[in-house]
């Protein structure tokens, strides 16, 4: 590269006026600032990246490897520059204009290009390799062009001299990684400062990544006009002729031909890094602002519709239709939250889509609690001896008492997911109390899965460990005026993971203090079937209740210990009654060929709790989560990667790249 932006600083041959201390220091001090400050926007590109790739990969293998991440990012760059000038030194072969044009050209090639790259990695590389290998190879042109600026602006505080021994190419090797390491600590801390910052999902910088990282580049890009070009000593066809005929070893004739060759090569590397950058600039703009096209929009392959597509707080809502398949699915990053089989009929006034059963059971799975045997005290020893013995309990004789009627049951839902419970409650006149983190959620739910509820429902948004942590507190206080819950659910399993602040002892006490003693909570638990967490989780869950059972779908029974389980867990407060399920009746199915067939062979696919929970486990108070601990987010690696893997079955690449 040809020596340009930076020249203007370093002190001119035959100064006559020295520069005074005050200028020194100035000089010195903006030197490191600059490149300081352009750490600033390479390390927001870098987070933009991350954000760029969730709906590929899910935050979890986004967060791992950071280390080699940076190692790679600081010893790559590192030694190209070193490797380019080392033998006739920074100035003479180094432009910081150059370097600058670099890192915007980078971030160009992430807009264009990012969701293919991140595409391609996870298909050769799976999850985990995949999504760090996607951030090296977006990242290394943006952290190189900026490490390469601060790297010659930090030769102009103190030179790098140029080395012929092997001790002194030895010596400015480990010279340039230690200016190289430093610079990229401001780097990484300023991505942590962004990572904090944009962690919400509300900031506008997140909600088109690739319009931000391209208004980035076009910034990096004006900035680079603020350098003064100046002539160089060493012009880049010389340089590229010099680095190619020593790194080749060629002869003098060879030499000479290479000669001919390169001097077609213009003086500065700079008009031609700018020349080569129109292109894809043009390719960029074209394609996030002319070529995204408003849902509802088809796919190229005409397999899939994509009906609406939103940034929001959890991340990438997607609604599409699966046309090879006949079914429309609600998508967040790379978690499928349900799914309804689908089918165009045709009327007088055109085509409408008439919505069928659920395509996972296990949501079905989550209703049965209403199946569950509730009664209260006075009968609860006649059913316990008449399911646990062959003995019969004589009823007392009694005096005629006036019945009571309570209040009607009320259902709580914590994670609406497409609303298949809830719709299941709606239809059965339970008014249901919807607690969901993400408004765009809930709105995808209403408005294409045909989620309806009635007028003395609710629906609050926000965390579900909040609100219960909330609503029991008031409740304790008095000052709570709903009406308990007979029947909860808890399903709040995405991006790859379970919430653990959802699971914690105190998160369940909460909610058992506000559900009827012998309500049903039903808990939709994903994992690794012997994994930690999921043993974990488990055992929390009771040490607070005093009954639960677990059922899974058809294709549960069939997996392994170290394969990714969903399970469903039904618990109650209640002692004195055997946790049981009465027969279905044709109302119960509600004209659903899925439910009928879940409801009446559910009692089959139980999975026995102590089959998964070791002896140990018990004593172990590892075990039991504890609010603020975060135990079970740390734990669940290795159920993030095996979602990843099963998301991966049921949606083609195409699919899971529109967005």
């Amino acid at each position: 590269m040809s020596r340009s932006p930076t020249e203007q600083l370093t002190p001119q041959q035959g100064r006559s006026n020295p520069r005074t201390t005050g200028q020194t220091v100035v000089r010195i001090a903006s030197l490191y600032i600059v490149p300081a400050l352009l750490a600033v926007p390479i390390s927001l590109v870098l987070n933009l990246t991350t954000h760029l790739l969730i709906p590929l990969y899910n935050t979890l293998p986004l967060t791992l490897h950071i280390t080699s991440l940076y190692v790679i990012l600081t010893l790559v760059p590192a030694t190209l520059y070193w490797y380019a000038t080392h033998a006739q030194g920074a100035r003479s072969t180094a432009s910081a204009r150059a370097a600058l044009i670099i890192a915007a050209l980078g971030a160009d090639l992430v807009v264009v290009s990012g969701r293919n790259v991140g595409s391609l990695t996870g298909s050769f590389f799976g999850p985990e390799r995949g999504a760090t290998a996607a951030r090296v190879i977006l990242g290394l042109p943006v952290v190189g062009g900026g490490l390469g600026f601060a790297l010659i602006c930090f030769d102009h505080i103190w030179p790098v001299r140029a080395a012929t021994t092997n001790s002194g190419i030895l010596l400015s090797f480990f010279s340039v990684v230690i200016r190289a390491v430093g610079y990229l600590f401001h780097v990484y801390y300023c991505e942590r400062i962004w990572s904090w910052f944009l962690s919400s999902g509300s900031s506008i910088l997140v909600w088109k990544p690739e319009n931000t990282i391209l208004f980035l580049s076009l910034l990096i890009t004006i900035s680079s006009f603020f350098i003064r070009l100046s002539s160089s000593s060493t012009p880049f066809s010389h340089m590229v002729h010099s680095t190619l005929s020593r790194s080749l070893r060629l002869s003098p004739a060879g030499s000479n031909r290479l000669s001919s060759l390169t001097s077609y090569l213009p003086h500065q590397v700079y008009p031609l890094l700018l020349l080569l950058r129109l292109p894809i600039i043009i390719l960029a703009v074209r394609q996030q602002i002319f070529l995204r096209p408003l849902p509802p929009y088809f796919t190229p392959s005409g397999q899939l519709r994509i009906l609406s597509s939103e940034r929001s707080i959890s991340g990438q809502v997607v609604v599409a239709d699966n046309l090879r398949d006949g079914y429309r699915f609600l998508r967040c990053d790379h978690s499928l939250l349900g799914g309804r089989w689908v089918r165009e009929v045709s009327t007088r006034f055109g085509s409408r889509t008439e919505m069928g059963d659920s395509i996972f059971a296990t949501f079905v799975i989550q209703e049965v609690g209403v199946l569950a045997q509730r009664s209260d005290t006075n009968e609860s020893l006649e059913r316990t001896m008449s399911l646990t013995t062959e003995l019969q309990v004589l009823p007392e004789e009694e005096e005629d008492e006036t019945d009571e009627t309570g209040p009607p049951d009320r259902a709580l839902v914590i994670g609406l997911g497409i609303g298949v419970a809830a719709s299941a409650f709606t239809g059965r006149g339970i008014d249901i109390d919807i607690v969901e983190l993400d408004p765009a959620v809930y709105s995808a739910a209403v408005s294409y899965f045909n989620l309806s509820v009635s007028s003395t429902s609710s629906a609050t948004f926000m965390d579900g460990a909040a609100y219960i942590q909330q609503v029991a507190n008031l409740s304790r206080g008095g000052e709570w005026e709903g009406q308990k819950w007979s029947y909860a659910i808890q399903d709040c399993f995405t991006g790859g993971s379970v919430p653990g602040e959802m699971f914690t002892r105190e998160f369940w006490t909460d909610l058992s203090e506000l559900i009827e003693v012998d309500g049903i909570v039903a808990i939709n638990l994903a994992g690794v079937r012997n994994s930690k967490a999921t043993r974990a989780a488990l055992v929390t869950i009771l040490s607070v209740f005093s009954q639960c059972r677990a059922f899974g779908d058809v294709a549960e029974a069939h997996r392994g210990d170290d394969e990714l389980v969903n399970l469903v867990v039904f618990c109650t407060m209640t002692h004195s009654l055997i946790l049981s399920f009465r027969e279905p009746t044709t109302p119960d199915f509600q004209r659903s060929p899925l439910r009928s067939h879940v409801y009446t062979s559910f009692l089959s696919r139980e999975t026995q709790l102590d089959e998964i929970i070791k002896p140990e486990d018990w004593n172990d108070q590892e075990m039991l989560l504890k609010r603020g601990e975060a135990k079970m987010d740390a734990w669940q690696r290795e159920a993030s990667i095996s979602t990843w893997y099963a998301m991966q079955q049921l949606l083609s690449k195409e699919m899971w790249l529109a967005w």
